[in-house]
């Protein structure tokens, strides 16, 4: 069971992860399947994962996520990141670039 903290992490992860899916302008059915599956992992409240799939069906994206909150274990929102980036076999442009931009959000020096 996850503590409150971590609920809070995850969802905020989320809300991230939801963004860098749509950073090449297109959702592929497999990151769509990832995130709800990474949601439901991590015991994302039900409400919460119902917010997160009305805005993969409708392509709205998820409110700014909570940067301060993310900050504290960067190393692991970096290889959410990627592991995200890489579900649909195929590293964007714009991908690498929203990857270089978490990097920076995150604190982190350029890779």
């Amino acid at each position: 069971m996850t503590s409150p903290t971590d609920e809070r992490f995850y969802i905020e992860l989320l809300k991230l992860l939801l963004q860098v899916a749509w950073s090449d302008d297109e959702l592929d059915p497999r990151e769509a399947h990832a995130l709800i599956g990474a949601a439901r992992r991590w015991s994302v409240p039900p409400h919460e994962l119902q917010r997160l799939e009305r805005c993969l069906e409708l392509g709205e994206p998820l409110p700014v996520p909570n940067l301060g909150l993310l900050r504290q274990s960067p190393e692991e929102v970096l290889s959410t990141v990627r592991t995200l980036i890489a579900t649909d076999s195929q590293v964007h442009f714009a991908e690498e670039e929203m990857l270089g931009q978490v990097r920076e959000m995150l604190g982190l020096p350029p890779a």
